[in-house]
């Protein structure tokens, strides 16, 4: 074009002297007319202006149609087109060059929504530059507000067409317009030249207050207003106005807004608040809250698909909150909206949901939790190039040498929170004899005896044995035996048949952790979560299941899972601090797990250990780690109580139950030909007890630490003066029986090592040794034996261990009963190991 310019002043200049330069400009530049550049158009009409008498009429006529076509070409930029318009009309030989120009301009088909839309931009700009000079007065307040008001009565139809409708669209097109008018984009990238005052101005919240009219008037529109906030937060020059039209719909919107079926058109909008960092959230929980209780009030056999849709789709707005809020903030509310959700929704998915969500939230910490949340989701911005959920698969990690990776149980660590007693590295295993080839007359140790069962029900398994004995007289019994069986009997009654029902449990609590360091050494990880220092940055395991399985006879023991565990940072190993109890303190890098057990036999035994959890990087970590140790100690319980016997009436019958079962493990006790039904009436158990003693060479001191520390629940009565002045001032040794009497306590004539009370048992006697135990002190006491304390020890699945501790000043003798004899081999070694 410049150069056009400058060969029309040369030729200006020199067409005096050489005529025929005109000709050449026309033969050089004539084809340009054909072009379809609009510039090289305007450089044609320069030089055609210059040189009129170069050009004929048809060259008038085929510009003149030329500039015609371009004005009315819809793709050209407003001011090629404005341009093509300004050479037609300006000049009066292309007005009349052509018969009939005028009819070019009207539209093929006329579209008055069209011409309504561009009326509406027109007045979009008008009310913009209005608002913006900043006229005080009403009037000129009612003139701003009234142009908006006024342009939109033209579509007012929008207000009840549909969300598609193309009214509707034009209708907030036209509201965007005003919004960006009043606030153009910066061309310097520097921000929004005029949020400040659009955010304080007449027509902004004229606007706020004519979105919220609408969306609760109108449900249609809410789809649509939500669409227009996407659209204003898309754009960073206009997200500060998206964000400010979301907080006016929290605080205004929501409390208009009642629970029900209805409530589900609001859905758009409530997910575009939760992913709002700005907006504060506890409205919008509060509101669903009520919903979920409605809907779970409201739920009857014809809804059953409603319930299900909107259930699902409020626990997707929770998961939604999740990830863009800090979980500090919406911790309390939405976890009582979550437990609101799992205790009383009818639908059972919704309920599942609920519940991972409640333990993602309870379980892990912040960052890790919106960066666990946005694993898988599509990029924003990013197509992906296959649809559906190919999309979401990860891309594939290399393979780990697992040759060279250091074992599990290295860094993952399962670990007792009360540690044994008796590092027992070995269990007793008795063969499975044949009953046909014992003796006519011997009685088994407790055996399980079944009513027979008719034909129809007779199965191969299992095969229960039976007890055998020759047939005798009658009996005569006394009253003190016949008591003994009644109680035996009350008792045995209370304990469930493991053979056709579920047995008597055991639990063993544990800590589950793992080192940090050896764990991002052998799969990689350091963190990932970008940016994350502290707790953030440490590496953790996601969903891990923990199975366990046993040679022992522990039953089937169920899994544990864990469903997040950060990584123990290194140096905070004493994070664990061992109490003198025996227990731990938990940190906040272990979890507890508690390992249930249902014995078929009470024996020691190893419980093999298999882990399998997934990383933060999407990888599967599954193998094996350290065996967990199970004592005799864990089978320790107490026996169960009738339910007809009162709480203060326990000592008593713990008392009674105690001297039944010693009467009955004797061996020469007549009880052993007894069976006693189980509870279910299917089987019975019979008694045949053994006995044993041990001599523990300590001081009372010694003693009565060991019995308060570990035996103290088990504990049913003390004889002795002496020994019960002792315990009952420690005030750890409860509800018991305390056999006061001016005597000492007499030995059974039953005794295997037989005594006087006047002869001590050990062959020194300590006399002048004074010693405390609590506030308490020995010296004033009698030279005789202090007492005796009794302990009962029920046994799973349905055996007893019974002793009896005569507690001398420089020994104790513990006569020692069971009705099931192998345990006796670890008993020794746990009364070592107890003092």
């Amino acid at each position: 074009m410049e150069m056009a310019a400058i060969l029309a002043e040369v030729s200006a200049a020199v067409v005096g002297w050489a005529p025929a330069i005109a000709a050449h400009v026309k033969v050089q530049f004539g084809g340009m007319a054909h072009s379809s550049s609009l510039m090289l158009l305007h450089s044609l009409l320069t030089l055609f202006i210059q040189f009129p008498d170069a050009f004929g009429a048809e060259d008038e006529r085929k510009m003149a149609r030329r500039l015609a076509l371009a004005a009315c070409e819809a793709h050209r930029p407003l001011t090629a087109r404005l341009l093509a318009l300004h050479w037609l009309l300006g000049s009066g030989k292309f007005r009349y060059a052509v018969p009939g120009l005028a009819k070019w301009f009207y539209p093929g088909v006329f579209d008055p929504l069209a011409v309504k839309a561009k009326k509406l931009d027109c007045l979009a700009l008008v009310a913009a530059g209005v608002d913006a000079d900043k006229i005080e007065g009403g009037r000129d307040v009612d003139q701003t507000i009234g142009l908006v008001d006024d342009g939109l009565a033209c579509v007012s139809a929008f207000r009840w067409l549909p969300g598609w409708s193309t009214e509707t669209c034009v209708a907030f097109r036209a509201l965007h317009v005003v919004l960006v008018a009043a606030a153009p984009h910066s061309t310097d990238g520097s921000g929004c030249s005029g949020a400040g005052e659009l955010l304080n101005s007449t027509i902004f919240h004229h606007l706020q207050a004519m979105l919220v009219d609408m969306t609760s008037e109108h449900r249609g529109l809410v789809p649509v207003i939500a669409d227009f906030i996407n659209r204003l937060l898309a754009c960073n020059t206009h997200r500060w106005a998206g964000e400010q039209l979301l907080q006016t719909l929290d605080e205004n919107l929501l409390p208009r807004l009642e629970p029900g079926y209805q409530l589900a058109s609001y859905y758009p909008l409530f997910e575009k608040i939760a992913e709002n960092e700005t907006v504060p959230q506890l409205r919008l929980i509060e509101l669903l809250t009520k919903q979920m209780a409605s809907l779970a009030k409201k739920h009857d056999p014809e809804t059953e698909l409603k319930t299900w849709s909107q259930g699902s789709k409020v626990v997707g707005i929770c998961r939604v909150m999740m990830k863009h809020h800090h979980s500090s903030r919406i911790f309390f509310p939405l976890s009582c909206l979550l437990v609101l959700t799992i205790k009383s929704y009818p639908d059972l998915e919704v309920r599942d949901h609920a519940r991972i969500c409640l333990r993602m939230l309870s379980c892990i910490p912040g960052k890790k939790l919106r960066h666990l949340m946005g694993i898988g989701e599509q990029p924003a911005g990013v197509t992906p190039s296959h649809p559906g959920p190919l999309f979401d698969v990860p891309s594939p990690r290399p393979a780990q040498d697992l040759k060279s990776m250091p074992d599990l149980a290295s860094y993952i660590h399962l670990e007792r929170v009360v540690p044994l007693v008796v590092k027992q590295s070995w269990a007793l295993t008795l063969p499975n004899f044949s009953i046909q080839s014992r003796a006519s007359g011997q009685i088994l140790s407790i055996q399980d005896v079944s009513s027979t069962p008719p034909e129809q029900e007779k199965t191969p398994q299992p095969t229960i044995e039976r007890i055998a004995y020759t047939q005798e007289a009658l009996r005569v019994m006394d009253s003190k035996g016949a008591e003994t069986l009644e109680i035996l009997r009350r008792h045995f009654a209370c304990i469930p048949d493991y053979l056709h029902s579920v047995g008597l449990k055991i639990k063993i609590p544990c800590t589950f952790r793992f080192d940090s360091e050896p764990f991002n050494h052998a799969w990689g990880s350091d963190s990932a979560v970008p940016g994350s220092e502290g707790v953030d940055g440490l590496p953790a395991l996601y969903a891990a299941t923990i199975n366990f399985s046993s040679s022992a006879q522990f039953g089937k023991i169920p899994s544990c899972h864990v469903p997040f565990l950060l990584g123990e940072p290194p140096g905070s190993g004493m994070d664990i601090m061992p109490l003198d109890n025996g227990h731990r303190l938990e940190s906040s890098y272990c979890a507890s797990v508690v390992i249930e057990l249902e014995p078929r036999e009470p024996s020691p035994g190893l419980i093999d250990v298999v882990i399998t959890a997934n990383t933060e990087n999407c990888q599967v970590i599954s193998g094996s780690i350290q065996p967990i140790t199970v004592g005799i100690e864990d089978m320790f319980l107490k026996a169960s109580v009738p339910p007809d016997i009162l709480k203060e009436d326990a000592a008593e019958y713990y008392q009674d139950l105690f001297h039944a079962l010693w009467e009955a493990c004797n061996s020469c006790s007549n009880t052993g030909r007894e069976t006693f039904p189980l509870t279910g009436g299917k089987g019975s158990a019979a008694i045949n007890g053994t006995r044993s003693v041990k001599l523990l060479e300590v001081t009372p001191k010694v003693l009565i630490r060991a019995i308060e520390r570990y035996l103290a629940p088990f504990v049913v009565s003390v004889a002795g003066d002496s020994l019960i002045t002792i315990l009952r001032g420690n005030a750890i040794i409860k509800n018991v029986v305390w056999e006061e009497s001016d005597s000492a306590p007499i030995v059974g004539a039953d005794a295997l090592v037989p005594y006087s009370v006047d002869t001590n048992l050990s062959l020194q006697r300590i006399d002048e040794d004074e010693f405390e135990v609590g506030a308490e002190t020995y010296a004033h006491l009698s030279k005789r034996d202090m007492g005796i304390v009794r302990v009962l020890i029920f046994l799973p699945p349905r055996y007893h261990l019974l002793f009896s501790m005569e507690v001398g000043y420089a020994s104790t003798l513990v006569r020692i009963r069971t009705d099931h004899w192998p345990c006796l081999a670890y008993v020794d070694e746990y009364l070592e190991a107890l003092l």
